[in-house]
């Protein structure tokens, strides 16, 4: 059964977008859905060792390095900004990758932040409002 304090964790770490991948996951696997709630919010995120901004970074390298996982990787670039990450920093994060995961990977990554950018100038509700952010 899936924890109302998981939930809310996790809907203040990822927003809506994060929410609404779950959603889609409920009618499909509500085993999976309930197990990302409990490991994502209720264990991984609440161990304060790296800060979200900090362990949102590592996720998009590695989402970025695995390739092929432009939803996901969308969503963690969303939450990252909310999370204080700066535009430069996701840049370099997903440059890096490059270097050791391959070129390829690193730009579908990097043209994935420009759209996200993009939309986040476009609709600043995109992601979190000012008062939300962490």
């Amino acid at each position: 059964m899936v924890s109302q304090e998981h939930v809310r964790r996790f809907e203040e770490i990822f927003g809506s977008a994060g929410e609404a991948v779950l959603q889609r996951l409920e009618t499909v696997s509500p085993r999976l859905r309930e197990h990302v709630y409990g490991y994502i919010a209720g264990d991984l995120y609440a161990d304060q060792t790296l800060d979200v901004r900090t362990r949102e970074l590592v996720v998009l390298a590695t989402l970025a390095a695995q390739g092929g996982l432009t939803e996901q990787l969308t969503v963690h670039l969303h939450t990252a900004l909310d999370n204080g990450a700066s535009e430069r920093e996701v840049v370099s994060v997903l440059e890096t990758v490059g270097t050791y995961a391959g070129v390829p990977r690193a730009l579908n990554a990097l043209f994935t932040a420009a759209d996200v950018f993009a939309s986040r100038r476009r609709q600043p509700s995109v992601g979190r409002s000012e008062g939300d952010a962490r």
